[in-house]
């Protein structure tokens, strides 16, 4: 209705009935000819869409959409959406942190990406041992060392020797042998013990400061970081716990046994299990991000540099993104995909590899198998087969560089320091090699298959053999 007309109605005082047209209808009455009550509509209202229809076909399956896509959003990132009760309320209460500091080697690996290379050290060891101390009988326990303190399970025991003599400073009695790597950070030493325990202890005693029960044994050695220990244990879960208090701030089940250490780098954690299984977890929540599957066990922790996790399984090394995530239901997708190319349904192109995976470097020999985690640098990576033959790799191709034969098995990881790059075998034979060209700089005979990781601190090496001694070489 124009303004025009609806002023003159009012003039009029009558207005047509809006339900049968009936002209000259007096508001507020009933129409004449339909009976129903004449309502005058404000001009105002008139202009408004009112009588459209709101929920159209189109806009039906715009929200439909719209619905669908939001709901594969979240559906995608749940996941990895942080958990706000243990971001909120499992809060470790220090910054502790396990990392080296120059001359020393507080943890399993040297730092918390496990790389085991210090691009500057004081001065290279000549291969000359300053002392021996026998231990007793053997376990698999690496020596960690601290401000002049060398921290390390024995058989029944856990020792702390001074690393200038070896002299005994203290030892405490274990229920069985200790086969994790101790970690130091702050006071307090942390491991785990095969009777189901993971342990905090004062450095200068021994003393417990608090421990907790898992549901199986714990080989593993502890990484601190952030003031959190993460350690795996035989029951198939890591655990992250105060590094303070051992409160549990979470802990994730894989699909088998962790006996593998634990990475840490940049918000996530890295770890394996004994089925082949590689994980890449958030470190505050332990919600996992990647698995990469591979065809047999893993026993040792990845390393992670260069953007890459490398880690050792069936004999080789594998290199992943160490970035990567993996997309809920992804795997079970591409299998189906696998199965109808298998067919060969016409259309189907060949399926994708797994999420991440970069490249593997296998031994020389069939017959041989690469079972330790490598030592790496920002160019290169260094490991040993079980035939005796050391490797090294280009650290982002995986290319091979030079190759060295020792005298027997090498079992234990190598130690990069500067240009030079040490490891032990089987046969009892500490190696020192230039990384570069592979060429033999010394050797030194320990007498005693060397199976342990060495450890670098103050200008010397810390072997341990498996005739129950422990060396220092400088």
């Amino acid at each position: 209705m124009s303004d025009v007309a609806h002023q003159s109605v009012h003039t009029n005082g009558t207005i047509p009935c809006r339900w049968c047209g009936a002209e000259n209808q007096i508001q507020g009455q009933p129409c004449a000819q339909c009976d129903r009550y004449i309502v005058e509509i404000p001009s105002w209202v008139e202009q408004l869409p009112s009588q459209q229809k709101w929920l159209t076909r189109s806009r039906a399956i715009r929200i439909g959409v719209i619905v669908i896509v939001l709901s594969f959003l979240v559906w995608f990132n749940y996941p990895f959406l942080p958990n706000p009760v243990t971001l909120i309320f499992n809060k470790p209460v220090t910054d502790l942190s396990s990392a080296s500091q120059p001359g020393q080697w507080s943890m399993m690996g040297w730092d918390h990406q496990k790389t085991r290379y210090l691009p500057q050290v004081p001065s290279q060891p000549k291969g000359e041992i300053a002392w021996s101390r026998f231990l007793g009988l053997n376990t698999q326990s690496s020596p960690t060392v601290a401000d002049g303190v060398i921290y390390l399970g024995a058989h029944f025991k856990v020792l702390a020797l001074d690393a200038n003599t070896g002299d005994l400073i203290w030892e405490r009695d274990a229920t069985g042998p200790v086969h994790s790597s101790p970690a130091v950070a702050g006071d307090f030493i942390y491991l785990g013990f095969l009777d189901h325990r993971i342990m905090a202890m004062e450095r200068s005693t021994g003393e417990t400061v608090w421990q907790i029960k898992t549901e199986d044994a714990v080989s593993s050695s502890p990484t601190v970081s952030g003031g959190i220990v993460y350690i795996g244990a035989w029951d198939g879960f890591t655990y992250a716990l105060d590094a303070s208090t051992g409160k549990l701030i979470w802990k994730t089940e894989g699909a088998a046994s962790v006996h593998s250490d634990v990475a840490v780098y940049d918000g996530l954690v890295y770890t394996t299990d004994t089925e082949g299984n590689y994980y890449s977890l958030d470190a505050r929540t332990g919600q996992k991000r990647h698995r990469f599957r591979t065809g047999g066990g893993n026993t040792d922790s990845p390393v992670v540099v260069n953007g890459l996790a490398y880690f050792s399984s069936t004999g080789r090394i594998y290199a992943v993104d160490a970035k990567s995530r993996e997309i809920p239901g992804e795997l079970q997708f591409k299998k189906v995909w696998a199965q109808f190319w298998l067919w060969q349904v016409p259309g189907i192109p060949r399926p994708p590899g797994q999420k991440g995976g970069k490249w593997r470097i296998s031994p020389d020999s069939t017959k041989a198998g690469i079972i330790s985690p490598p030592a790496v640098t920002p160019t290169a990576l260094y490991a040993g087969d079980t035939l005796g033959v050391f490797y090294a790799r280009d650290a982002i191709k995986g290319t091979k560089l030079w190759s060295f034969q020792a005298d027997s098995a090498i079992i234990a990881s190598p130690v990069v320091l500067e240009d030079l790059v040490y490891f032990g075998t089987r046969g009892g034979i500490f190696y020192a090699l230039d990384r570069h060209s592979g060429d033999l700089i010394w050797q030194l005979s320990l007498g005693a298959p060397i199976e342990v990781a060495p450890a670098f601190a103050q200008g010397r090496f810390y072997v341990r053999t498996s005739d129950g001694q422990l060396h220092a070489i400088e």
